[in-house]
Parts: structure tokens; sequence; C-alpha cells
């Protein structure tokens, strides 16, 4: 496929002229060729800005006919007959009115700029989906509640499966964890859930809600504390890269595997990855490693329109987290001062290191 029939395609498939099948292929494209997935969003991009372009050239048009027609040749010839009081009524009620139609035809366009901005906004928003789980629509009493909180037997946690899931990881020796601020906002009670079916109360401690992340602190006597086997690594990953994320989108941990597939997340975002792995909801706030296990990224979301295309927040977003949150907070080994102990190891042997330091949150609200 040459590039003009390739931008050809492209236009097919943003406007909806192919069926089906096409746009069946074209989706496949895509997820296994990263330039083409690229040059899908810069279109979808262009033609935004295009239409907005379009908009403001619209509404400066309509105010300079609005300007032409002040210009009135009558109002002239009315002045040569009538005195000079009547005159300067004239002008006065004609501005007055031209006046008052320049004000109803700017409110108008921008009017109709909003609501056709919103609605693209909205269509755009759709597109993007946070993958938490919702683990169940019974919602819990204020008794209920506390009942879960004050449970001697906190290691099994609440009966209740609770409201929204996501995933966790650990950053610090002294049980803090890294997830998605859409996972833990507005939660009551929050508990993250080993791999072996153990549950420890947690509280959120610090929240940083335009990178969408959370520094979530266990705050269980039962927790063993142990020293994190991974790092952080905060320059840019290549498109191309292999990388893999292990996350709850069930009850047992799930491994996934991809690569990084654009370096700009949903709408340019430079505070993401974009990444062509599989993800479903439980994977909001699972960690994204490249091929030695550091850290690179956190998974955040999807994008509903095609599968296996993900979002990941970048790891320097991360190291800005520290760098913001209150030093007493903070472990000697945090993950920005520890080393990697899975450079040198077998991806199998990597994974079950993992397993102990990827845990599933469970969030009870009211």
């Amino acid at each position: 496929m040459n590039d003009m029939h390739l931008v050809q395609e492209i236009d097919r498939y943003l406007s909806g002229e192919m069926d089906a099948a096409e746009r069946a292929a074209f989706e496949s494209l895509r997820d296994n060729n990263p330039e083409v997935d690229q040059m899908v969003v810069a279109q979808q991009l262009l033609i935004k800005q295009l239409e907005s372009h379009g908009q403001r050239k619209n509404l400066h048009q309509k105010m300079q006919d609005i300007h032409q027609r002040m210009d009135i040749p009558a109002l002239a010839m009315e002045a040569q007959k009538a005195p000079q009081r009547k005159i300067l009524w004239m002008k006065r009620k004609t501005l007055i009115n031209l006046a008052g139609a320049a004000c109803i035809a700017l409110c108008t366009s921008l009017a109709t700029i909003y609501f056709t901005q919103n609605a693209s906004h909205k269509s755009t928003v759709a597109q993007y989906e946070d993958v938490k789980r919702e683990l169940t629509k019974v919602q819990n009493s204020q008794k209920a509640l506390v009942s879960d909180i004050n449970n001697k037997n906190a290691r099994r946690g609440p009966v209740n499966p609770g409201n929204f899931g996501g995933t966790c990881f650990a950053i610090a020796k002294n049980g803090l964890m890294i997830t998605n601020y859409h996972v833990v906002a507005g939660a009551d009670s929050i508990y993250i859930q080993n791999n072996k079916g153990e549950a420890f109360k947690a509280v959120s401690i610090f929240e940083d809600i335009t990178r969408d992340l959370a520094v979530i602190q266990v705050v269980d006597s039962n927790f063993k504390n142990q020293n994190i086997p991974y790092s952080l690594k905060t320059n840019n990953i290549h498109v191309g890269e292999e990388v893999f994320t292990m996350g709850f989108p069930r009850d047992e941990i799930v491994y996934g595997k991809g690569y990084i597939s654009a370096q700009t997340g949903f709408n340019g975002d430079t505070a993401a990855y974009q990444v062509a792995i599989p993800v479903n909801p439980g994977n909001s706030g699972a960690p994204l490693l490249d091929n030695d296990g550091n850290i690179i990224g956190i998974i955040t979301g999807k994008q509903t329109s095609s599968d296996g295309i993900a979002f990941a927040v970048k790891s320097i977003n991360l190291k800005r987290l520290f760098d913001e949150m209150p030093k007493d907070k903070l472990a000697k080994k945090d993950l920005q001062h520890q080393k990697s102990g899975l450079d040198h190891l077998k991806r199998g042997d990597q994974i079950k290191k993992l397993e102990d330091f990827v845990y599933m949150v469970k969030v009870y609200n009211q």
C-alpha cells in the first residue's frame, strides 16, 4: 500500500465510508503497524484543527458583514433633510440597533461554536475508557462500612467485594503503593489484596489529579515490608520497544505483553504513552515495565473504538510526584533509589518476583 493510497484509506476510515469488513481489516492494520496508527491519530488531530479554524473564519466573516451594514447610505441622505438634533437621534438609534444585532450575532456564533466543540469533546471523551473494574452495584450502608473497617479479620478483607477495583504496585518498602487517582477518588474505604487472597487496609495519602496518580499507604500491622526488586526508568522509551504489564482484570493476576506504539497518549497527551497491549477493566494503576523489569509507566485507560490500544502515564510523572510529596512520607529505599534485580532474569522469573509487589485495589463507596 503506497502512501497516497494509505492516506485515502485513512480518510475513508475516519469518515465512516468503510464497510464492516474493511473497517475490521484496517483496525487490524493499525494494531499491528505503529506507523499507520500514528498517521491515523495525526489525521484526527488535523481534522479537529481544521474544523476549529473554519468556525473562527465563519465568525470573522459574520462580524465583517455587520460592520459593513453600519455604513448605510440612507443615513447620509436622511441627514441632509433632517435637523441636527434629529440626525443625532437617528444616528444613535441606528447604532443601537446595529450594536444589538452585532451582539445577537456574536452570542449566536459563540454559542454555536461552544455547543459544537462541546459535542465534539463528548464524542472524543467517549472514545477513552478508564479501566477500573466495577465489582458490585450494591451500595454499602454506613454501619456496614464501619463494621468492615473495624473487622478484626482484616487480612480477609470485607465480605462485600467492593464497588470498584483496580491495580496498584509497591513503590517503597514501608507499604507505599501507587495507583490511578480515578481508582480511589471519593473512596470511603480502601483495601489491597495480594495474589494469595490476603487483604490489607490502606488509605490514600497523596493525590495528583492532573497526572491521574494517587499514593496509598498500607495501615495494616499484618502487612510484611519487603525490598522492591525493580527500579524507576524516567527517560523516554522508543516506539516499537517491547513492554509488559501485570494487573487484576480478574481475581488473579494477569500478564500482558505489547509494545510502545506512540510517544504521546490520548489526544496527543505528551505526559503519556500509547501502548499496543491488551488491557481490561481492573488494569488501571498497573505497572508498565520494559524488558529489564524497569517501571516505565502506569496503565490509565484504553481507547474504546479500537481493541489493543491502551495508554500509560510516563514514569517521569511518578518521579515528579515523589518530588512533590512530603519527605516524611517517603522511605529511604523508595522506587527512585532502588536498583533493579530483574534485568538479567527470564520473563517467567521476572513475573514470579513481581507477583509479590502487585496488588488488587478494592474501593468501597457509600
